[in-house]
């Protein structure tokens, strides 16, 4: 599948569950709702916003300028998705949405201070993963960071999921049973891509310490294990997270 017909049926996938998306993390499962804010927290803890700009790829229905409105409400922020109908779920100015892929949009702004792009490279090919690298190298201010989490190709969980995904009746609802692909990598991919436009990996925050169906089905056993998980040696979290967050910079 071509990143063209890729990413027609993901914005068709989120189009189609945007009017209780938001639900899905503030009522529903207890370990969505912990990784939610775990990667929000990850991604933002560290950062001033105030009067900085700010892109946001894949905002989806804006947890991120939610986040960030109510600490930095002087930030200057603009967002932009493949699904108008999630961005219409959002609290973001319409001024400031833009549908489509960053590389193809002319944003108002030519350099932003934060490029945050969260919980979207899982949905994109190698190719289009690659030409937001460029988009991001060419759109940073000189002192700026970007943000990408991405899902572990090295996890146990990512081991789990590939082998469930070999007895497709198991996994017929979610992101894991659509018709699209799912992509994963490992910080040396990740690291090499930066690599090639430019850029260089600063941080790597490995998180999302869970094991699948476990996460689904103990919910709440899951938050208290991942809590423990985080504060095991650096050397065995790419084994046990699902997930991990790059800030990259300028080389």
């Amino acid at each position: 599948m071509n990143h063209v017909e890729q990413s027609f049926r993901v914005a068709k996938y989120f189009d189609g569950i945007a009017d209780n998306y938001p639900g899905r993390y503030e009522n529903g499962n207890p370990y969505h709702s912990y990784f939610f804010r775990k990667r929000l927290e990850i991604a933002t803890e560290k950062f001033e916003f105030h009067g900085k700009i700010v892109l946001d790829i894949g905002a989806g229905t804006g947890p991120l300028y939610d986040e960030l409105i109510r600490r930095f409400p002087t930030v200057d922020y603009f967002a932009c998705d493949l699904s108008p109908r999630m961005l219409a779920q959002s609290a973001i100015p319409s001024e400031r949405i833009f549908i489509g892929s960053a590389p193809e949009i002319c944003f108002p702004r030519e350099r932003f201070d934060f490029i945050f792009s969260l919980g979207v490279t899982t949905y994109q090919t190698p190719t289009e993963l690659l030409g937001d690298w460029r988009f991001i190298a060419d759109h940073l201010t000189p002192n700026g960071t970007a943000v990408i989490s991405i899902t572990n190709r090295s996890s146990i969980d990512y081991l789990i999921r590939t082998a469930m995904l070999a007895t497709k009746p198991l996994v017929r609802s979610g992101v894991f049973g659509q018709s699209f692909r799912t992509y994963a990598y490992r910080v040396k991919t990740v690291n090499k891509m930066a690599r090639a436009v430019g850029l260089r990996l600063a941080a790597v925050r490995f998180f999302n310490h869970t094991f699948s169906p476990f996460n689904t089905l103990l919910p709440n056993l899951s938050v208290r294990l991942a809590n423990i998980i985080q504060r095991a040696p650096m050397a065995i979290l790419p084994l046990v997270s699902a997930d991990f967050v790059v800030f990259a910079e300028r080389a």
